[in-house]
């Protein structure tokens, strides 16, 4: 419909951080929706008052085939970040390949009800990074897909010295970076010194990032049952664009992350701030340039840990 997609965020540095911050990853896990209810509520979050904090649906490119059938032509087309499954079973440049071809095909006969906007692919385990990032940029092109594309860089042993490998040959191949920041499992769930790794390497490199998974509340949060500490998505989020502007280093990256005193952190028409250091609107709109997005499983629950943090009474959507 007319004005789903285009509505404007408020002036200021809030609407410039928040901006079509949140992908939704509704059938993924914890809520793993069936794909008819999550493309109900993502339908209805379109129309919604908070609509202009709302990114892509995200989808397995093996389920692309049974979520077009589901969209309507009188919707404006759907954004799409779809992940490339890759068949466990096979060698990666053939799983690869073949999750391209099935995602072409698609794309093809989404008829314009649907665009696919973003791809994801995680590092495979044993798949140099390089020769990976290489064939998902050259696969991608020659089937047409002008979609931008991602590789999920994994932390296992070593990571100290593979992440920032990784992300260089990522960031050489002119692609953006994918970081996981939770799961079903406590070791799903990257230590803040890993993260903040990670974030300095992308800060360095120039290099456009998007997280997933874990980022259900604004600051560090428990979770009893996994016996971890969430990560907060305004800590990453915050404490990138913090560190691509320039104004954090590793350690400091490290203690933002970790910062769970809701009054060092400020987020306004004016600025978002962590003590006593500030961005301003403009530095916080050039920052989200490379600091992209954040998958969640569910679009309010971030949406109302914002508004109780910071009493929020900006984020209804503007025509």
């Amino acid at each position: 419909m007319k004005g789903d997609e285009g509505d404007r965020p408020p002036q200021g540095a809030a609407g410039a951080f928040l901006h079509r911050l949140i992908d939704d990853a509704s059938p993924f896990p914890p809520a793993s929706l069936p794909l008819p209810e999550a493309v109900g509520q993502h339908r209805a979050h379109r129309r919604g008052p908070y609509r202009w904090l709302l990114g892509r649906f995200v989808v397995t490119a093996s389920r692309l085939g049974d979520l077009l059938p589901l969209l309507r032509e009188e919707d404006a087309p759907w954004r799409l970040s779809v992940v490339l499954d890759l068949a466990p079973d096979r060698p990666w440049p053939d799983a690869l390949g073949d999750a391209l071809a099935a995602v072409a095909a698609c794309a093809a006969s989404a008829q314009g009800r649907a665009t696919v906007d973003s791809l994801e692919a995680r590092l495979p385990v044993g798949a140099e990074a390089t020769a990976f990032a290489r064939a998902l940029a050259e696969g991608a092109g020659a089937r047409g897909l002008g979609a931008s594309l991602f590789v999920e860089v994994p932390f296992g042993e070593g990571w100290e010295r593979q992440v920032p490998a990784a992300l260089e040959a990522v960031a050489t191949a002119g692609l953006g970076a994918k970081v996981r920041c939770g799961g079903s499992r406590p070791q799903d769930f990257p230590t803040v010194p890993q993260l903040a790794r990670f974030i300095t390497v992308c800060a360095r490199l120039g290099l456009p990032f998007k997280a997933t998974a874990g980022l259900h509340h604004p600051l560090p949060h428990p979770d009893e049952a996994l016996d971890i500490t969430q990560h907060g998505f305004l800590n990453v989020l915050g404490g990138a664009l913090l560190a691509y502007c320039g104004r954090l280093d590793e350690d400091g990256l490290a203690e933002i992350l970790a910062d769970t005193d809701p009054s060092r952190f400020r987020l306004d028409a004016e600025g978002f701030g962590w003590r006593d250091v500030c961005l301003e609107a403009a530095e916080v709109a050039r920052g989200r340039q490379r600091v992209l997005c954040f998958g969640s499983c569910s679009f309010l629950e971030p949406i109302e840990g914002l508004q109780a943090l910071f009493g929020l009474p900006s984020l209804t959507a503007t025509a």
